[in-house]
């Protein structure tokens, strides 16, 4: 409920796209620096990790309708 709060209040719109899970281990550090910054933001998680992974391909120039 606090992150559908959030999501709205920061203006992160739900989009009508399927989501799936992703299980990734990652080191304790970089986990800790992007927690912080999603709290100091006021952003969900999942929000942060799909507009990296974004513009990770965009900057690739991976063919993709992300």
């Amino acid at each position: 409920m606090m992150e559908q709060r959030r999501a709205h209040a920061s203006g992160e719109a739900e989009s009508n796209e399927a989501l799936v899970n992703l299980n990734a281990r990652v080191p304790r550090h970089l986990w800790r620096r992007v927690r912080l910054q999603c709290l100091r933001d006021e952003r969900l998680l999942r929000t942060f990790i799909t507009e990296a992974l974004r513009e990770y391909l965009q900057g690739r120039g991976a063919r993709s309708s992300v």
